[in-house]
């Protein structure tokens, strides 16, 4: 990486708020129902993807319980926080190519900001269990049809709020 490369990213990472203090929770809660499908709040207890309990400071690959990692992820020297997720969350491939997350990002940062919001409460230890994950999922988990997020548009995050209405 360059010199102004460097600079770059250090005034970026100097500038950029926390996110998550900025987010909505309860807007955040209601955009969690989209990942519900594949992220468990519960400690261990993984989906398809990994549980998220106690994700903040965690070594991105780094759940034991989860053996499904893509080897770029583990070693990606990623510790998730807000920055980090907020990265991911816009476009997991250009932050980790080759991961295996089959999702193209969600590019509204009030979207990202609320999600943070909630998943930075949701996933503290000792956070009381989300019950809109089990079975309150309207159509998600209800019967209705899993959204495919291969087949969202990059940058349209209107298609993941029809995806929760």
């Amino acid at each position: 990486m360059s010199r102004h490369g460097i600079i770059a990213l250090a005034t970026i990472a100097l500038l950029s708020p926390a996110l998550a203090q900025n987010g909505d929770a309860s807007r955040g809660q209601q955009d969690f129902r989209a990942c519900a499908p594949w992220h468990s709040l519960e400690p261990d207890r993984n989906m398809t993807g990994p549980s998220l309990a106690n994700l903040w400071g965690r070594k991105a690959g780094g759940l034991s319980s989860f053996d499904r990692y893509s080897d770029a992820l583990k070693s990606s020297g990623i510790i998730w926080d807000d920055r980090a997720l907020d990265g991911w969350l816009t476009d997991p491939e250009r932050m980790v190519p080759d991961n295996e997350m089959p999702f193209q990002g969600i590019k509204d940062g009030r979207v990202r900001a609320d999600l943070l919001a909630f998943l930075e409460g949701a996933t503290k230890p000792g956070a009381p269990q989300q019950t809109s994950q089990q079975g309150g999922m309207g159509g998600m988990m209800g019967g209705g049809p899993d959204p495919n997020l291969k087949k969202l548009e990059p940058g349209n995050s209107g298609q993941i709020h029809q995806l929760l209405s």
